[in-house]
């Protein structure tokens, strides 16, 4: 058994055939991950700006047994990342030759934590699923098999919990709030993003994530730059009414982003490419699915309302414009209080669990 890091083209057409292979054995899951990893090994993203990302997969006579990626960026300097893991079940040896791998990456610098679940950062992926693995993901939701956290559970790790939580009927869950949002959204101007001021809206949602986010867990700033490079690939498919910012007078205060569930454009089993965004663009299917991706609030607003106002923009935009009657989050920290309670309060309830794990190096 040997383990390879990844370097030349044929290596990195290896890593990505492995994942298909292993991730499209389950018919229900879309892989929506391609376009980063494909990104990664182009350099054409700044996201490896002050960062080391090495790739590497084990193989046993020739035949890759897994693989996974070390991440370290020094705004999260405890942490190594395994990041983008994926394996064969019952190959314990392989996954702890990995594992041991992305731990002497990090010892180097200096790191005495091992996170394995978050993909270089928060907004590229976080969490394994732990549950509901007979039901498809939804866009930008992780996949794995269920025996991929069997190996993190065996190595002893601190489990980080996570849900996402569904509505059923997006028009009726928040009739019994309608004075209340009226009271609210009066004080408040709503505007969706303007591509056609494009870096200029980029800059606020840069500006409120990182403000809104400084003690959430895992976060860490993200640049400018990032972000314009994230919202071009993801403005492939998403319309302007897909990121709604809300104005106390000309300070932005708080943001939603949210988008038509995008995986149903796609065969179950596949990873998501270019032939989506052209079937995207020119069939204009109806979507059943809204997902709730990120929401953020200024902390001297979170006690006026400010989320359900913003959950209540989203469903206004999707009732006039889109066909959807159903929604979807995206994952919540159940550690954070205030948003998982939340979600139980406006949701009907959990619809999938996802972990991260944790040790000490």
């Amino acid at each position: 058994m040997n383990i390879t890091e990844v370097k030349s083209k044929s290596e990195q057409k290896k890593f990505l055939a492995f994942r298909r292979e292993i991730l499209g054995k389950n018919s229900h899951y879309v892989d929506n991950d391609i376009f980063m990893i494909k990104d990664l090994f182009a350099g054409k993203t700044s996201f490896t700006d002050n960062k080391e990302v090495k790739v590497y997969y084990v193989e046993e006579e020739g035949c890759i047994q897994c693989e996974g990626m070390a991440v370290y960026t020094g705004q999260l300097e405890e942490f190594i990342q395994l990041s983008f893991f994926v394996s064969r079940d019952g190959v314990d040896e392989a996954v702890k030759m990995l594992t041991d791998k992305v731990v002497e990456v990090g010892k180097a610098f200096g790191c005495t934590r091992l996170v394995i679940g978050l993909n270089g950062h928060v907004n590229y992926g976080l969490g394994l699923l732990a549950s509901g693995y007979e039901k498809g993901n939804s866009f930008g939701s992780a996949i794995n098999h269920e025996y991929f956290n069997t190996y993190f559970k065996n190595m002893g790790c601190e489990e980080i919990t996570m849900s996402t939580y569904h509505i059923e009927k997006i028009d009726k869950q928040l009739e019994r709030y309608a004075a209340f949002l009226r009271k609210v959204e009066r004080n408040y101007t709503f505007k969706c993003f303007d591509k056609k001021h494009f870096e200029e809206y980029a800059k606020i949602y840069t500006d409120l994530n990182n403000q809104c986010f400084p003690n959430h867990r895992y976060y860490y700033p993200r640049t400018y730059q990032e972000d314009i490079e994230m919202l071009k690939e993801l403005f492939l498919f998403m319309k302007e009414d897909s990121l709604i910012f809300a104005f106390d007078g000309d300070k932005p205060v708080a943001f939603i982003m949210w988008y038509p569930d995008f995986n149903e454009l796609a065969k179950p089993g596949e990873a998501f490419g270019a032939k989506h965004f052209i079937k995207n663009l020119f069939l204009n299917k109806k979507l059943n699915t809204a997902k709730v991706m990120e929401y953020g609030v200024l902390e001297e607003y979170r006690t006026v309302g400010m989320p359900l106002v913003l959950i209540h923009q989203v469903f206004l935009k999707i009732v006039e414009n889109y066909g959807a009657t159903r929604a979807e989050t995206s994952w919540v920290l159940d550690e954070n209080v205030d948003s998982s309670g939340f979600c139980k309060a406006v949701c009907d309830g959990v619809y999938k669990r996802y972990v991260v794990y944790e040790k000490e190096i």
